[in-house]
């Protein structure tokens, strides 16, 4: 009895063939795009069509526009909050590794700062800026502060939790060969609880950038918070826009940027979770 055989369908070959050319990473980059597209058109049709208030909702077009007409004063505020964000997750990062590996290596500085640390972390950055008036003054000084202090404790748990679960064994081996304190600190358990600890100064990283542009709305201390205040306002909404998408623009480069810095430094971070969708 002869068979019959289906020829495969040839509408399916060309998206076969550009899926086998492109690699995962290019295809994954390809999506985002399409994502970004999809977000854009949607917004386009929102503030087109009238389902938002077009005095509300302005079109993309008009929101580049106002980044145009204003791209001095809007470069003059990224750099303002670039060095607020700068300075405060600077301590953050140093102050929250170096007290993090103190208590993860000590029970009794752990026992002595939970109940601190369980008091303070829930604590909102922007209800300590008339604390923080007082003691720095409206600027830079306590636009920075404040994001250390919010900064600060992802690194410090991520820190104490990854130095507290390197293994006993690596430790008791490396001491068996001779490293002592210091030694065994800076050559054993930072790089062990490093992966931990990138994850932590990862979600500082973002958190830092939305204390700073909210403390300069709420504080008016300059930068890219009080330049979006500023339009809204004049009654600008294409600048107040073009504002918002700049913090948004800054904020995912700072991201990327410290991805491709960890990829580089701490290779073992990312191994076995990368996938080929």
């Amino acid at each position: 009895m002869n068979q019959v055989r289906f020829a495969p369908d040839q509408s399916e070959r060309p998206l076969e063939l550009t899926r086998a050319r492109l690699t995962p990473r290019q295809r994954r980059t390809v999506r985002q795009i399409g994502g970004i597209l999809v977000a854009l058109a949607l917004w386009e049709l929102s503030s087109a069509t009238g389902a938002v208030n077009s005095n509300a909702l302005v079109t993309p077009l008009a929101t580049f526009g106002g980044i145009i007409s204003h791209m001095t004063a809007l470069a003059t505020a990224l750099v303002a909050t670039l060095e607020a964000w700068a300075l405060g997750i600077s301590v953050a990062v140093v102050a929250g590794i170096l007290i993090g590996t103190l208590v993860g290596r000590s029970q009794i500085a752990d026992a002595a700062t939970e109940t601190i640390v369980r008091m303070m972390r829930p604590l909102p950055s922007l209800a300590l800026i008339p604390i923080a008036i007082l003691i720095a003054g409206l600027g830079v000084r306590m636009t920075a502060g404040l994001v250390s202090f919010a900064a600060f404790w992802p690194v410090f748990i991520n820190t104490r939790v990854g130095v507290r679960q390197v293994d006993n064994t690596v430790l008791e081996t490396a001491a068996v060969l001779g490293l002592k304190k210091l030694n065994l600190l800076y050559r054993v358990v930072l790089p062990s609880a490093s992966p931990m600890i990138a994850s932590g100064i990862q979600v500082a990283i973002s958190l830092a950038l939305v204390v700073t542009v909210s403390v300069e709305l709420v504080g008016g201390t300059g930068g890219l918070g009080e330049f979006i205040l500023l339009a809204q306002q004049g009654n600008e909404p294409s600048v107040m826009f073009g504002g918002i998408i700049m913090g948004g623009l800054l904020g995912w480069g700072i991201s990327r940027l410290f991805a491709w810095i960890i990829d580089r430094f701490i290779p073992w971070r990312t191994q076995g979770i990368r996938t080929n969708a």
